[in-house]
């Protein structure tokens, strides 16, 4: 039979895990990517290269312009140095050409 301490520890565990799914769920990928960590993939619009990247509150934004002829498309590599190092993003931005 579980007593009091094991049976008050598994409601508080289940709240959390049922929290954490619900937090995770209600949260966009930029969200998540910025605040928990992980990667995030964006597919940049064919013939336009990335200059500029930057978060702007819950939001990430990119700037890009034409590409100039002779250009190859890459995949650019954004990566969040944080101070203790314990929760870093990744956002990477594949560009493309038209065909």
């Amino acid at each position: 039979m579980i007593d009091q301490v094991g049976l008050r520890l598994f409601v508080a565990m289940m709240a959390m895990i049922m929290l954490t799914a619900m937090f995770a769920n209600g949260c966009t990928e930029t969200t998540r990517t910025k605040v928990l960590g992980g990667s995030m993939f964006i597919e940049v619009p064919c013939d336009q290269q990335v200059f500029d990247v930057t978060w702007k509150g819950k939001s990430f934004w990119y700037a890009t312009q034409p590409a100039p002829e002779g250009w190859k498309p890459t995949v650019k590599h954004f990566i969040e140095h944080s101070d203790f190092g314990l929760v870093e993003g990744e956002v990477k931005l594949t560009e493309t050409r038209c065909k």
